[in-house]
């Protein structure tokens, strides 16, 4: 890649991958960032980091509040995004933003690419909103990559605003902006009942909860009857939530929600036809 042509953009997560990886032909390469690259980023030197890579000790004097370009809105997350150990080196950035959604979509995890410099234009990018929502760090092996790069083509390739709308609605739930977990779940819920949920009708909950658990057991191998039960209750959650802005067992499902979404997006975007409601129905009748 020309230098001119390039964004560069700083990303963490676990992996054992050594060898520069292009995802895009020449328009997306992941590679290890380098220590000038550290220092040029961040001005710090990595002295040790912990067993997930984040930074246990480093030197250096790292970037002044006021010319800081990660600004004072990544405050709560700088350490993570200086802890980065790979580059995403780009010509588009549209490739960085599609490759964002194919790790969200693939598994859960705390990783992301917030923002990218073209040094020879010496401008930022910034990508939105800000991705570092996640209990553990993000690993990616390098016997991952296949199919990352595989769901990173179909995302690339897609043409749809019902997808547009439900990943801006899924990356903002995961997203490490100050949002309440309620807030989270919401959109979460959301997303599922925009596959699962009837055009019309009555008794939408038991229907809503039927449809999920028999598209994700037969396309997802996922548990028919612990998929049912915990459909009927996140269903029951969102409705609290929608009526009080509360629910008790909020984060008591909220894992579980953001798989089953997760899960049900990927089917989305392999076979959209598959939420259509007459196939939905047809599923819950032969099944």
């Amino acid at each position: 890649m020309e230098p001119e042509e390039t964004w560069l953009f700083p990303i963490h997560f676990k992996s054992d991958i050594r060898e520069d990886i292009f995802i895009d032909e020449d328009r997306l390469k992941l590679r290890r960032i380098t220590d000038e690259e550290i220092l040029r980023f961040f001005n710090i030197k990595v002295e040790e980091r912990t067993e997930s890579g984040l930074i246990k000790s480093m030197s250096g004097e790292g970037f002044d509040t006021l010319v800081d370009p990660l600004g004072a809105i990544l405050i709560n997350h700088r350490i993570f995004v200086m802890s980065s150990q790979f580059i995403l080196e780009a010509k588009d950035t549209k490739c960085v933003n599609w490759f964002q959604q194919a790790l969200k979509l693939y598994r859960t995890g705390k990783t992301g690419a917030f923002y990218g410099v073209n040094p020879k234009a010496r401008s930022i990018h910034i990508l939105h909103p800000i991705p570092y929502y996640g209990k553990k760090v993000y690993r990616l092996e390098e016997s991952d990559l296949c199919k990352v790069k595989a769901l990173y083509g179909t995302i690339k390739s897609t043409k749809s605003e019902r997808y547009d709308l439900i990943i801006e609605k899924f990356l903002f739930a995961l997203s490490g902006l100050s949002i309440k977990s309620h807030h989270r779940f919401l959109e979460l819920a959301t997303i599922l009942e925009m596959f699962y949920v009837p055009k019309g009708g009555t008794e939408l909950s038991f229907r809503f909860s039927l449809r999920a658990c028999k598209v994700l057991s037969k396309y997802q191998s996922m548990d028919k009857e612990k998929t049912y039960k915990d459909m009927r209750d996140i269903y029951k959650i969102r409705s609290g939530i929608s009526h009080s802005g509360f629910h008790r067992d909020t984060m008591k499902y909220l894992d579980s929600l953001i798989d089953y979404t997760r899960k049900s997006i990927v089917l989305f975007l392999k076979d959209s036809s598959i939420f259509e409601d007459k196939k939905l129905d047809e599923l819950c009748i032969k099944n």
